[in-house]
């Protein structure tokens, strides 16, 4: 199983960002190599809604997502119901009034016993450096609105 532990601090007030980052319809704009975020549910925010999701970091990865967490103005957590096997917590912590720390961690798993492991590890590069772009993008339009 791949596991990434990431931060990062925004020069933005934790309500701004909160309000961009948990409307479905920005992630396709920051987060790096999500290219599809398909509600597939009549809500899109709070705990049970689910979206039809595809990431390409190489290869196209396809999932059901549900949000099996939603702690308002701080966290989402989400968990793959079918398709390629992730979960995600998305953490927000005000330093300061103007400073917000945002944390992920991320826990995917590739089938095939020792080969989906392999893979995994042969992965894990990349998906930090996903992370890494999708928080400088986010950080360019968060400090903009």
């Amino acid at each position: 199983m791949g596991h990434v532990n990431h931060e990062n601090t925004v020069n933005a007030p934790i309500a701004k960002v909160w309000d961009y980052m948990s409307n479905v319809e920005n992630l396709t704009e920051w987060m790096f190599g999500l290219s599809e975020m398909k509600p597939l549910t009549e809500q899109t925010r709070g705990e049970g809604a689910r979206f039809d999701s595809v990431m390409k970091l190489g290869a196209k990865l396809q999932s059901v997502i549900e949000i099996v967490r939603w702690v308002d103005g701080e966290e989402i957590d989400t968990d793959s119901v079918s398709g390629f096997d992730n979960q995600t917590r998305w953490k927000l912590t005000e330093i300061d009034p103007n400073t917000t720390k945002i944390s992920v961690q991320i826990d995917y798993k590739f089938p095939g016993g020792l080969a989906g492991k392999a893979m995994s590890k042969l992965v894990e590069p990349a998906v930090h450096a996903a992370v890494s772009a999708s928080d400088h993008k986010l950080n360019s339009i968060l400090e903009k609105l």
